[in-house]
């Protein structure tokens, strides 16, 4: 069975995360019967981790067959895998809590439903034949390689003033805001979450690396040049749930030096207070940021609700590393565009 139109995976997608919370549990309390030796090591917090995962297997799950993308799935999957075998967990684990959600699911849905859900889990197999659990965090090739990797040292040491001094010299030698935005910043930012995945680096000091990375693009806010013609009014969001800021963040930020007024509004907002500032602003461009595959759902309610409520919607344009393993969810909605980068957004953007 597929799901043919964007309608019908919209829906299945709700439906599917209305179920999270008591399929989740039952999938937490089948492995810590399965495992009674858990009870005794982690205790009830590990048993509200388990069901915290077992939720986002759900979400991720929803967020893939929103965007029809089986290989969303598989990539999911994959990371989750790495970053328990970084944590000595073994992936066999993973297996087991996904096989336990297909489970549960099962008596919950319609014949139809089970087949979809079938298919996109069956995914996660191909995940393990020959899964190397060793990720290389792989430094930028370009001019400001040096400046990548003096920065990335910084931030996550929390050394806030070498960060911006390092960023501070690079555009006083002729960099522009775009390179150390996307080459500098943006590069340094998928290595600081790569190490994460491995282990290499604590939530706190990949927290701390965030936070240093969002201080320096403050603290070079006020250095961008605004000679550019005036192009309209531009609103930058991420949808309910989205957490992550930082691309949004320098997506606004770039716009707003190729003379677009922007109103960032940052992420995980209501669609309720989305839809309302672009209707106060008579925006002409709406970006709506989406990073994880499980936001997609939010993502295509808030694009059908900015369609059908405000009369003169505005052009949405769609960015994020969600839409990297969801090539086909933006045919479903019609006229929305997407860019992977801030160098395409600029293209598609800024001629």
């Amino acid at each position: 069975m597929t799901l043919k139109s964007s309608c019908d995976r919209s829906n299945f997608a709700l439906k599917l995360l209305s179920l999270r919370e008591p399929v989740a549990k039952a999938v937490s309390d089948d492995c810590f019967r399965l495992h009674p030796e858990w009870a005794v090591r982690y205790g009830e917090s590990g048993r509200q981790f388990c069901t915290a995962d077992a939720c986002f297997h759900i979400e991720f799950l929803a967020g893939a067959i929103q965007a029809d993308s089986p290989e969303a799935f598989a990539d999911y999957a994959r990371r989750s895998a790495a970053i328990m075998s970084a944590r000595g967990i073994d992936a066999q684990t993973l297996e087991e809590n996904l096989a336990n959600l297909e489970k549960y699911l099962a008596p919950v849905l319609l014949p139809a439903e089970r087949e979809v859900v079938s298919v996109f889990l069956a995914q996660r197999r191909k995940t393990y034949a020959g899964f190397d659990p060793t990720l290389e965090v792989q430094p930028p090739d370009d001019p400001l390689r040096l400046t990548g990797d003096i920065f990335l040292a910084a931030i996550l040491g929390g050394q806030r003033q070498a960060a911006l001094s390092t960023v501070e010299e690079a555009l006083q030698a002729g960099a522009s805001h775009i390179d150390i935005y996307a080459d500098v910043i943006s590069e340094s930012l998928h290595s600081v979450g790569a190490l994460w995945e491995q282990n290499r680096i604590s939530v706190a000091q990949e927290h701390m690396a965030t936070a240093v990375a969002q201080y320096v693009i403050a603290m070079i806010y006020p250095l961008l040049t605004r000679p550019k013609p005036y192009r309209g009014t531009m609103v930058v969001s991420g949808v309910s749930g989205e957490q992550h800021q930082i691309g949004a963040n320098l997506v606004a930020d770039a716009m707003e030096a190729n003379g677009w007024d922007v109103r960032f509004l940052g992420t995980n907002l209501p669609q309720a207070t989305i839809l309302s500032v672009v209707e106060e602003t008579s925006a002409d461009v709406l970006c709506i940021s989406t990073t994880l595959i499980a936001n997609l759902p939010s993502a295509a309610e808030l694009v059908e609700s900015v369609r059908t409520r405000l009369k003169d919607a505005p052009r949405i344009v769609l960015g994020g590393a969600a839409y990297r393993l969801a090539p086909r969810f933006p045919e479903a909605l019609g006229s929305a565009e997407v860019v992977l980068d801030l160098r395409q957004a600029l293209t598609v953007l800024c001629p």
